[in-house]
């Protein structure tokens, strides 16, 4: 049975950011890829600094890991989106 304890939460967001980038990136233009990239890394970015200066504490912590985890899978997912091949029918 796959338990959601300790460090699976965050691996997961982290793969499932980085294969949604990855996806994104066969149907849709390039130009599309890295500006939702680039938004959603500052919204990453933002959380970060929240859970530092708001939240603080254990809670900020958390908060903290999901968004560089998420963020790491972004930065990754968009550094290989230009190698993936485009469908056909893609303008």
């Amino acid at each position: 049975m796959l338990m959601l304890e300790g460090w699976l939460p965050i691996i997961v967001l982290f793969f499932i950011s980085a294969c949604m980038i990855v996806v994104l990136a066969r149907y849709t233009r390039n130009h599309i890829v890295f500006s939702l990239s680039a938004l959603l890394g500052c919204v990453c970015l933002g959380t970060i600094l929240f859970s530092i200066f708001k939240v603080g504490g254990w809670d900020g912590m958390a908060i903290g890991f999901y968004a560089i985890a998420a963020f790491l899978g972004l930065s990754i997912g968009t550094a290989i989106s230009p190698f993936i091949k485009k469908k056909t029918g893609v303008g």
